[in-house]
């Protein structure tokens, strides 16, 4: 079976993969500029290819269509880059991979939490710009920070990033609340998150508000003025999920009075933020590329869980990552 990677693939689990066919490793990110495929330039590629993995590129029913795919793996927790219903079609079987990259964006989280929290970024800045003495005040005591121990973090999405977020602030000592309208509340309590039913009310009680919903019709603006109207003076905001989960005119009029403190992103609508964008020139904001999910490890992950899924596929046995199967 030949098969053509356009994904990074790494660790232990590679093997598995190159045990199963004549593999072709080609990531897109590792191309300068990045290299990802119009329709065309795929269906060219696909020639006589009957295992696809992806991660950034589209495939369109276009390409599915008169293929010889038989397995398409989709580096992706969603995989809303692919046309799932001519996959189904052709008797494509695809596989996702939930939950890749929770510890690496887990990680992130617990890092701009503790740079907000420290100030760590503008101590920096300070630092290289030789400002020891700003107004006559030295640094301990412009920097007065918070430990985490001491905080009360809301996560607003108990998904597998928030679950791996939780257990991190727990083990730092933090008190954990949890909204989540899609799981039970015994199940946030089983992971030591105190669940919250009322989203208004978690931001409330919470000294640093952290988002991991996903990015859906229903969850756009999910937290807006009337959720950061609650918010006390001093709380920071955290969101290393999807810009738009948060309303961003509540958003900076929050941080331009007070209530937010400061803030940290991971992510911008359509991937970049205009430099003349407010956020830019707050040194209180932490703004980080899109780069949660960008460790080793999250590749590991992914092979390990396409391959697992390529194997069952191949052996007609159910696989939790399999999204269709002919």
């Amino acid at each position: 079976m030949k098969i053509v990677s356009l994904a990074p693939l790494g660790g232990p689990a590679l093997e598995r993969i190159r045990a199963l066919g004549t593999l072709e490793l080609d990531p897109w990110i590792d191309h300068v500029p990045i290299k990802l495929h119009a329709a065309d330039e795929l269906r060219a590629r696909l020639e006589g290819v009957e295992a696809l993995i992806v991660e950034a590129d589209h495939v369109s029913r276009e390409v599915i269509e008169g293929s010889s795919l038989r397995l398409l793996g989709v580096c992706r927790g969603d995989p809303n880059n692919v046309d799932l219903a001519a996959a189904a079609t052709a008797g494509v079987t695809v596989v996702r991979t939930p939950g890749r990259n929770a510890g690496g964006v887990a990680d992130l989280t617990v890092g701009l939490i503790i740079g907000l929290l420290r100030g760590i970024v503008a101590a920096d800045a300070d630092v290289r710009a030789g400002r020891w003495v700003v107004d006559g005040r030295i640094a301990q005591q412009r920097y007065l920070g918070r430990e985490v121990s001491s905080v009360t973090a809301g996560l607003v999405g108990c998904g597998a990033v928030g679950r791996a977020a939780a257990a991190r602030l727990n083990a730092l000592g933090a008190t954990v609340l949890g909204y989540d309208a899609a799981l039970p509340a015994a199940d946030l309590r089983a992971l030591s998150i105190e669940p919250v039913r009322d989203l208004g009310e978690l931001v409330a009680r919470a000294d640093v508000v952290s988002i991991h919903a996903p990015l859906l019709p229903a969850t756009r603006g999910l937290v807006g003025e009337a959720e950061l109207s609650r918010a006390r003076a001093g709380t920071f905001l955290v969101n290393t999920a999807r810009y738009g989960i948060v309303e961003e005119g509540a958003l900076l009029t929050a941080l331009a009075d007070g209530r937010l403190a400061g803030a940290a992103f991971d992510h911008f609508e359509n991937e970049f933020l205009p430099p003349d964008h407010p956020l830019v020139g707050m040194p209180n904001v932490i703004l980080t590329p899109h780069i949660g999910g960008t460790t080793r490890e999250t590749v590991a992950t992914h092979t390990a869980i396409i391959a697992g899924g390529f194997e069952a596929a191949l052996a007609g046995r159910p696989h939790p990552a399999i999204v269709t199967a002919p």
